[in-house]
Parts: structure tokens; C-alpha cells; sequence
């Protein structure tokens, strides 16, 4: 894992993506059939936090990485909607969450491309409400480094950000409008900063793909929890 994460990004350190993983529930694993070799993964966790007087669940993702001979592949994506959906049984059907901090356009890509309602977004006005859960759930985990007027987690030095040859968000932004966003929200990414951006993983806010992966792995956890008697 750290192997392919290195070859994408700058600023890799070994210690740190260790304990990153660490503090993770979840890896969520692509794999080349041929040889086995890792070709993508990404890290979660499930967390609680209270806004005001509203508790609620969310997923965190840490590191994540798509090998590039896969992109346009959608397993890691699948496999990672089921996973939620799982998750999201777990909890029981309760207010359940995406929090990620984003350092590459791709990434950022896949919120308009599979939820409906994600910040941040152009219309500021119409999800408000998930502004606040944004900005109070990265200020409580990085307190002054989280900009609640920007919406970035700058630590100053970077703590990992995308190679040149990876990155690619100019180039994208020209013909894609959701690189353009990325890339106005997030001007200094090249240096390490973090956009952090939420979405609510329902199974109304989901566009149809991502919703019914999403309702598979409900259905998988339902199955599992039956199968024991529960």
C-alpha cells in the first residue's frame, strides 16, 4: 500500500502513513487479478460527533490512492459504496456522514458525480446546514489548522500532496467544470493543503449508481445480522 501510495504523492512519510492506517477501522482493497499486486485501496473510519443538539455518525476517509492503469476502473468505487452502505446498517439508520479532506481534483470529482447535495458547492445558500457539520466536525479534529471562511486544513508544511505529474488540475480545469471548482477552492494544493468537503451518505442523496451499490451493502449487512440471530 505505502508502496503505491508513494509513487502519487510528495511528501510521503512512512511513519505517518503507518499510523494513519492505524487509526482506521476499514481498508477497502482493489487488486490486480493476474499478479495480486495492490492497485488501489482506501482507509476509513466511523466516528461520532454532536452539533449542536444533533448526534451523528460519519465516515473519514484517510489515504487513497487509484493506480493510474485504473482509472476509469469503478471497483474501488463500488467497493467502497458497499462498504458504507454496510456501515451505514450498522448504525442503525441513523444521520450518517462523509468527511474527507481532498487533495486532487479526482477526488473532489466524485462528489457532483454521485451525491446530490455536497459541500462545498457553488450554491452555498442551499446546504447550509451541511456547512455547519463540515466546519465543526474538521475544526474539532484540526482546530486551527481548519479555515471555516476557506473551507482548507493548511498544517503549513505538507503532510502529503499529489507529484506535478498527477496532479494535472490546470490542465483539467480548462474542460471540466468540477476541476475549475476544486482548483478555486483550493488554489495552494500543490503545497499540501486540504480541502475538506462532506456529503451525506443516504440513500436520497445519492445518485443512482452510487445508491444502489450503496443499498447492496445495506442489504449484505441486513443479510449478516439475520444469519446470527439477531
Amino acid at each position: 500500500m505505502f508502496r503505491l501510495y508513494d509513487r502519487y504523492y510528495d511528501a510521503a512519510d512512512r511513519s505517518r502513513f503507518d499510523a494513519d492506517l492505524a487509526d482506521k477501522d476499514i481498508v477497502v482493497l482493489v487488486r490486480d487479478l493476474a499478479c495480486q499486486d495492490i492497485v488501489g485501496f482506501s482507509t476509513l473510519s466511523l466516528n461520532h460527533h454532536v452539533v449542536g443538539d444533533r448526534e451523528i455518525d460519519y465516515i473519514f476517509s484517510g489515504d487513497t490512492i487509484l493506480d493510474s492503469s485504473q482509472w476509469g476502473n469503478p471497483a474501488l468505487l463500488k467497493a467502497w459504496f458497499r462498504t458504507v452502505g454496510s456501515l451505514s446498517a450498522r448504525t442503525g439508520g441513523g444521520e450518517l456522514f462523509w468527511f474527507l479532506l481532498v487533495k486532487g481534483h479526482r477526488t473532489f470529482r466524485i462528489l457532483p458525480n454521485f451525491f446530490r447535495r455536497y459541500v462545498p458547492s457553488h450554491d452555498s445558500g442551499a446546504v447550509a446546514d451541511l456547512i455547519r457539520v463540515r466546519d465543526e466536525i474538521a475544526s474539532a479534529r484540526y482546530g486551527a489548522f481548519f479555515s471555516r471562511r476557506t473551507g482548507v486544513v493548511d498544517f503549513g508544511e505538507s503532510l502529503g500532496h499529489l507529484r506535478p505529474e498527477w496532479a494535472g488540475v490546470e490542465t483539467a480545469a480548462s474542460r471540466n467544470r468540477h476541476a475549475a471548482e476544486f482548483l478555486a477552492a483550493n488554489p495552494d494544493h500543490f503545497r499540501g493543503t486540504e480541502l475538506a468537503c462532506l456529503a451525506e451518505l443516504s440513500r436520497g442523496n445519492l445518485k443512482r449508481y452510487a445508491a444502489t451499490c450503496f443499498a447492496e451493502g445495506t442489504a449484505v449487512r441486513v443479510a449478516a445480522t439475520s444469519g446470527c440471530g439477531e
